[in-house]
């Protein structure tokens, strides 16, 4: 008779401990979600920058005569551009809208149109459509963009694998600028905004470079995603 109410705190105190353990996520036995990968932290970066749609972004390209630098509001699609530049010791103003553009050079007031061809301003855009592609991403660590608590991955990009996996042909025609710009299978470095942080997982900065080479090489920094861009023709 008295291993009734024994018997029954064995079995209630099996109920409590099943219970707690739903409520925890199991046991040591319970099965766990793997933490992301370092490719899918840098694509999910890159995915969402660009479904914010927009960003101010700061481009520089390494090229045989020196650095080409510039930088302002970017609409990612349809594309749209308003860009201060600078060409040497020449400044200029760049607007683009989807595949017209135009420069003015230093304080004229008059606008030259321009062939969006001739410019690499499709590869900008372009990068944001890399992460199909991309290939042996690591973490290299802790770092900063412009003071900015970041964590670096490198890797290397295949241009055709991301063209192939391109959504429209308007991407897949920026891919090709930039496999034109960059080489069909640079290396890149990204920055994300460190855990902890205000801007974490965030892409501030990314660079493709072509391997082996000294110039070539084009830096993206990116800040206020989703900023409103109005853009238009002079």
């Amino acid at each position: 008779m008295s291993r009734g109410p024994r018997a029954a705190a064995v079995v209630l105190g099996a109920v409590l401990a099943l219970v707690l353990a739903g409520c925890t996520g199991g046991g040591p036995g319970a099965e766990q979600d793997p933490p992301p990968t370092p490719q899918e932290i840098v694509t999910s970066a890159g995915t969402a920058l660009t479904d914010a749609g927009s960003a101010r972004v700061s481009v520089t390209l390494d090229g045989p005569t020196g650095p080409l630098q510039g930088g302002g509001p970017v609409r990612f699609d349809p594309l749209a551009a308003d860009l201060t530049v600078a060409l040497g010791t020449r400044g200029a103003q760049l607007r683009v809208l989807d595949d017209d553009a135009w420069l003015r050079f230093g304080g004229a007031e008059q606008w030259q149109p321009l062939s969006t061809g001739l410019l690499p301003i499709g590869a900008l855009t372009g990068a944001l459509h890399t992460t199909s592609g991309l290939r042996e991403v690591t973490e290299q660590g802790p770092e900063d963009v412009d003071g900015v608590p970041a964590l670096r991955y490198t890797g290397t990009v295949d241009l055709a694998a991301a063209r192939d996996a391109a959504p429209g042909p308007a991407e897949a025609t920026r891919l090709d600028e930039l496999a034109g710009l960059v080489s069909p299978n640079p290396g890149f470095d990204a920055w994300l905004g460190a855990p902890g942080t205000a801007d974490e997982g965030r892409l501030l900065q990314v660079r493709l470079a072509p391997a082996g080479t000294a110039t070539g090489a084009i830096t993206l920094t990116f800040t206020e995603p989703g900023l409103p861009v109005d853009v238009t023709a002079p």
